[in-house]
């Protein structure tokens, strides 16, 4: 039975992340595809069990911004990252440094200041403010659409990887605005 949650939840993840891709890209958020960086995998890995553990007890009243503010994670990871702040002994969990700038409530605001700091647009930061809840929204219907009965384990793990894919894409999004692209690249190794 473990491994058939375990197959289940990946390709609802994978689904999810394909068409929350699509829906971003065709907003000009991204350009069809998502980045992957160790370093920011490693994080999501690092934190997943706390923001989850914070997210949880929101989701009944609040479930766009439980959803949602994952992917306001990966936005701040991204832009840490790409100032170079992650590898700071100090900053061994950024999340923590995200969430309690301001605390869990306003992680998007905190967020949001470090976006325009970074020189992020006003409207930029509210055209993805606003994708990123209809993301958000997105991804409770999938979790929805499973006729996933709430309260259960399968309901909680369904709800972890919803949190990872907008982690992922809140990283996307962060690096494509920050101009980074991805390019397919051929390595021929000498013999």
């Amino acid at each position: 039975m473990e491994n058939e949650l375990q197959e289940y939840l990946t390709q609802f993840e994978e689904k999810l992340l394909e068409q929350l891709i699509k829906q971003l890209s065709s907003k000009s958020l991204l350009g069809g595809y998502g980045y992957t960086i160790d370093e920011l995998d490693e994080v999501w890995r690092q934190c997943r069990a706390e923001y989850v553990a914070d997210a949880m007890p929101e989701i009944a009243k609040y479930p766009l911004a439980a959803t949602a503010w994952a992917a306001y994670v990966g936005i701040g990871c991204a832009i840490r990252w790409d100032r170079q702040i992650l590898e700071d002994a100090a900053d061994a969990k950024p999340y923590f440094v995200l969430r309690d700038a301001r605390g869990f409530d306003e992680l998007d605001e905190y967020v949001e200041y470090l976006m325009l700091d970074s020189g992020f647009r006003k409207e930029q930061i509210d055209t993805i403010s606003d994708a990123l809840r209809s993301a958000a929204q997105t991804a409770i219907d999938a979790i929805r659409h499973e006729n996933i009965e709430p309260q259960t384990v399968r309901a909680f793990h369904a709800f972890a990887r919803c949190a990872k894919v907008m982690f992922t894409i809140g990283v996307a999004i962060a690096l494509y605005e920050l101009g980074y692209s991805y390019q397919k690249a051929t390595v021929e190794l000498p013999s």
